[in-house]
């Protein structure tokens, strides 16, 4: 059974993760998306930070809910690879 994926909305499954997904297949995408989310954020604090406060409220709402989407996606990663590992130790 493929793994609905929650994160880009709560109402609808848009993604599921495979069951041929393997472990690193997920710590892949888990490991990218990190990187990508720390890249975003720290845009957002020290020097980096004065520009993004200048930027206008919509696009200040809309880039911290995109750090928010990816926060919520690495999340589920992190949890369906934790569920496959214990599947496949027991």
């Amino acid at each position: 059974m493929n793994t609905p994926m929650q994160f880009p909305s709560s109402s609808d499954t848009l993604y599921e993760l495979t069951d041929s997904a393997n472990a690193m297949a997920l710590t892949d995408q888990l490991t990218a998306r990190l990187a990508q989310l720390h890249a975003m954020l720290s845009a957002t604090h020290g020097n980096a930070g004065d520009t993004f406060r200048h930027l206008c409220h919509e696009h200040q709402e809309h880039y911290m809910w995109a750090c928010y989407m990816l926060a919520g996606e690495t999340r589920e990663l992190m949890t369906a690879l934790v569920e496959r590992q214990r599947a496949a130790s027991a």
